[in-house]
This record gives structure tokens, sequence and C-alpha cells, in this order.
């Protein structure tokens, strides 16, 4: 009796079939990797499901990219995982994110940075100056110069992992930049009262010429609190177009981050001591 049931169940449709439970991660594994997957429609749904039709997002990348999937965030009914796709020149990121549904965890949309390929050709522009070339443009942009504004766009468009390493190695300057923003109170309480005083705190931090320096020494465009709707958090942004920004979150307190979600704050990744990479579409 008990071979009979079981030839039963392998001769059953697969939607009859207990579904197999996967977690975020092992479905995020099977989603991204080069081969098909049947299965697939069964752990997807909303907009992933629309969007992934016949082919995994996997099938649909070239198949000499390698792929890592790195579990960002799980917690009782949502779930973000981050992509880095590289190969031996660049290395660009996505993140999923989930939704658990009748006690399953299925797919419920794909994002990453917008129009980061607008960076390469303004990069390739700049790159190319001659040196009388950049002291004309030197010349006519005296906030933002030449060396600044290169830097800041090779950041812009940079992978999550080099974003990392800019952090990790300017990581004195940053806490320096931190303190003193800190120290000035453009952001206290008594500012964040209405829009008019966020905006004038905003302003008056980045028009202090010491915070205004190490921005432009470490590639940043300016420090907000504006970009990840968090009250409480500082932004240092490095950049972005419309909607769709990165930079450097600093919020000691974990309990008061914003949730990660994939209308507005895609990815929030922890570089360590109450600072974070965050990223917003």
């Amino acid at each position: 009796m008990k071979h009979f049931l079981l030839a039963l169940l392998l001769w059953l449709p697969w939607p009859l079939q207990a579904l197999v439970p996967l977690e975020p991660l092992q479905i995020a594994e099977q989603f991204v990797a080069p081969t098909g997957w049947p299965e697939m429609k069964e752990y997807l749904c909303c907009e992933a499901a629309g969007q992934a039709k016949r082919e995994t997002l996997g099938q649909q990348i070239p198949p000499q990219l390698r792929r890592t999937c790195q579990l960002v965030q799980q917690g009782l009914s949502t779930a973000v995982v981050a992509v880095e796709l590289r190969d031996s020149v660049e290395r660009r990121d996505f993140y999923l994110h989930f939704t658990k549904e009748a006690g399953a965890w299925k797919l419920l949309a794909i994002r990453n940075l917008a129009m980061t390929h607008l960076g390469p050709p303004m990069v390739e522009l700049l790159a190319g100056m001659s040196p009388a070339e950049v002291a004309d443009y030197d010349q006519k942009h005296p906030d933002a110069s030449h060396a600044f504004t290169l830097g800041n766009l090779r950041l812009w468009t940079s992978a999550d992992a080099d974003i990392a390493g800019h952090f990790a190695r300017n990581r004195t300057d940053f806490q320096k930049l931190l303190r003193l923003v800190q120290a000035g109170k453009y952001f206290a309480p008594t500012r964040s009262a209405g829009g008019a005083s966020v905006a004038n705190g905003e302003k008056a931090a980045n028009a202090n010429p010491a915070v205004h320096t190490l921005l432009r020494k470490l590639f940043l465009a300016q420090v907000t609190r504006r970009e990840t709707n968090c009250d409480s958090c500082l932004e240092f942004v490095i950049g972005g177009k419309v909607d769709s920004t990165v930079g450097l979150l600093y919020q000691p307190k974990a309990a008061l981050l914003p949730p990660m979600d994939p209308e507005h704050f895609i990815v929030l990744k922890a570089l360590g001591e109450g600072w974070y990479l965050y990223k917003t579409a």
C-alpha cells in the first residue's frame, strides 16, 4: 500500500501536490540561476508574476555572469534579497522583495537603482577632457569641480561592494563629517517642526565650509533628511535621478530605521556602527 500511495503522489499533477516551502534566499537563488525552474510560477505573486511569465530572471541574464545572493532582511511577512551580478569587468546589483502569502514566501517585486545608464557616457566625457578643458570646467563650476563631479558620477554608478569599500577606506572622514553635522544641530527636532525649518536647516548644513569640504572630498552631493522618509536619520546623498537615489545613511538605533519596500526604500545594507548603504526608487 505504501508503494501504491507513493506512485499515486508522483502521478498527480504539480498543483495537486504539496508546495515545497522555500525561504526567500532559496527562491532568489533558484530565480537567478542560469538554468530553468519549472516550479517558478508557484513562488511568484503580484508584480513579479506578471513580469516573469515564461523565463526566470536568471535565464534572461547573460550566462557568463556570476550571481551572488545575500539575504538583507527577513521579518515575519517581508524579506529582501540582494543579488550581485559580476564578470571580470563590472558588477551590478538588484533587489528581490518578498511577501508571505498564506504562510508561503512569494517573490513580489524586482528593483534596482534607476537611470544609472546615464552615468558612463558622462564619466567617459569628463575623463577624456584635456588639462585646458578641465581648467575651463573648474572655472565655470566653482562649486562642483571636475574632480568632484567625475568621482561622484563614478560612485553613483558603482556596485554596492564598491560603495561599501569607499566608505571603509574613508571611514575616518565620514565620522568627522557626521560629528560636524551633529554639532551644528542643523536637524534638531525644533527645526523639524515644519517643511521650511527642515529646508533651512539642510541649507545651513550644506553651506557650512567644513561640511562642504568633506562632502566634496567624499564625493557626496549633500546631507539631508528628506530622501528616505526617516525623520531621525541623517542621509549623505551620493546622487541619482528624480526619486531614485543612492547614499549613506546614519541611524545608530536599528529600531528607528524605515522599513524597506519596493515602492520607495528598496534596500538598506549595514556597514557597521550605525551606518548603512541605502537606495530609493
